[in-house]
């Protein structure tokens, strides 16, 4: 029993060694992951005939990894990576209701997409011919291919068949996902393990760089690896934290190895800035006015009641009857109803507008927006006088176009609207689109915004002087009624 016992630790280790190994060799070419790395200790498991992770650790079958590494070096580098992908783009979280099985399917195939757009020859494998079937299918549908713009396609039927597209893309075990899905799944304990010793057992020769690595992300492993089941918040915040370091990274000291990294760093940047508030984006839209209000922070309480009490009934001090605030007045929202756009996304961008104007209380009692329709020329301008109006432009919306994209006849509308005193304080435009269009080359005289989704997002086009957002099909459509 002894002996035996030994025989497995040794097969553990030599599991542990070889992940060492490989990830040593994907450092060399891709420093900036070094963040990444550290994220991620090693765990022997007999949860999985693999191997996969949590967030927090990979698990592993030992002899699962000694095989594919005496037979295949190269998918130990790409199975580490494409584990380390989904993490940072934090997959294991995000399923949401999602079909399980499509959902698997697609952050496989968003992950080895990314993959084997990278040029290091430690990376690179022959693609089957149905793989490279399946990305042209990606690439001709999809502007930026994400796991959740994968899940559409194959959820409309697009790409079909996934029976057989299934072996084609499974590298790990995602039964470690289901603790973010109130799933049950006992995740070993490390505290006590008697193979403790062996995780990301280095023999005190890890580099500086990793060691430094770790301790940015220890702090997350230290709160959860002993609770047995981490938060979907915890992972979240853990791996936006890694991935936005990692951004910055990859922008800076390693900008030349990030070249070679085929299309993660604008994978990443995306991911970075879904989470941008969109009410604080509107803000920038607001009008600075005086309103006939009450302002209640404009006097001192202490001295109104003391009024009250010695004289009768009789205030010191009455609050000011007028106040500055930051409302909507005067600005344009232009919707982009080429073919590209479908007539539910743009509804659920104006729900999703008029929610957040509503929920501020943002509506001055006249205001003048203009809600134009534009696909290569202006289709229809509506304009808004009051917050009624814009409620019911939204529940009666249809589109109306469908042609090609060009985003120039909407700025020449708007220019001549304020060359002809149409719109006098015009505070900016707001423009909704697939990104699939020709810009102005002219800096107008307003703030512009484009709302780009975020499966479409490339500002390879947009012009310097615009302000950009990204939001996501799925929240779109939740939106799909006021």
């Amino acid at each position: 029993m002894e002996e035996q016992y030994k025989l497995a630790k040794k097969i553990e280790q030599v599991g542990a060694k070889i992940l060492e190994t490989s990830r040593s060799e994907i450092y060399i070419y891709m420093r900036f992951l070094a963040l990444a790395f550290g994220g991620l200790k090693y765990a022997p498991s007999d949860k999985t005939a693999t191997l996969g992770t949590d967030g927090y650790f990979i698990y592993y079958s030992p002899m699962f990894i000694i095989d594919r590494y005496r037979f295949d070096i190269k998918w130990i580098n790409r199975a580490y990576i494409h584990i380390i992908f989904h993490c940072m783009f934090r997959h294991p979280s995000s399923r949401e209701g999602r079909d399980k099985q499509i959902w698997n399917l697609s952050c496989d195939i968003a992950a080895e997409h990314l993959i084997d757009s990278f040029n290091y020859s430690g990376l690179r494998r022959d693609m089957t011919a149905e793989k490279r079937r399946i990305y042209t299918i990606v690439n001709e549908n999809i502007k930026v291919v994400s796991a959740q713009g994968v899940y559409r396609l194959i959820e409309s039927g697009v790409i079909d068949k996934i029976e057989n597209i299934i072996p084609e893309f499974l590298v790990d075990d995602h039964d470690f996902w289901t603790i973010y899905e109130n799933e049950e799944l006992q995740i070993p304990n490390t505290e006590n393990n008697e193979n403790n010793e062996n995780i990301n057992d280095n023999d005190g020769d890890e580099s500086e760089e990793n060691s430094g690595s770790s301790g940015t992300s220890n702090k997350f492993n230290d709160k959860n690896q002993n609770k047995g089941k981490p938060s979907k918040n915890d992972f979240d915040d853990k791996w936006r934290d890694i991935s936005s370091k990692t951004q910055t990274d990859m922008d800076t000291f390693s900008r030349e190895s990030a070249e070679k990294a085929g299309e993660l760093l604008k994978y990443i940047t995306i991911e970075n800035r879904k989470g941008y508030d969109y009410k604080s984006f509107l803000m920038k839209f607001f009008t600075h006015k005086e309103v006939m209000r009450l302002d209640l922070d404009s006097f001192d309480y202490i001295y109104y009641t003391y009024g009250l009490k010695i004289y009768n009934n009789m205030p010191l001090i009455e609050p000011l009857e007028y106040k500055d605030d930051n409302k909507i007045d005067e600005f344009v929202i232009a919707l982009d109803t080429s073919a590209s756009c479908s007539g539910e996304l743009i509804k659920g961008f104006l729900n999703e507008t008029y929610s957040v104007l509503s929920d501020n209380e943002s509506f001055f009692r006249k205001i003048n927006v203009h809600i134009i329709q534009c696909d290569s020329k202006v289709q229809s301008d509506i304009i808004i006088t009051c917050r009624e109006d814009f409620e019911k432009y939204v529940k009666s919306f249809e589109a109306m176009g469908f042609g090609g994209t060009d985003f120039r006849p909407v700025f020449e509308y708007v220019n001549k609207l304020i060359d002809d005193g149409k719109a006098e304080n015009l505070k900016g435009m707001i423009y909704f689109t697939d990104g699939f269009g020709t810009y102005p080359d002219k800096m107008p005289p307003y703030e512009t915004a484009f709302v780009f989704l975020n499966e479409s997002y490339d500002n390879s086009g947009v012009p310097a002087w615009a302000s950009e957002i990204i939001v996501e099909r799925e929240e779109l459509l939740k939106n799909g009624g006021v």
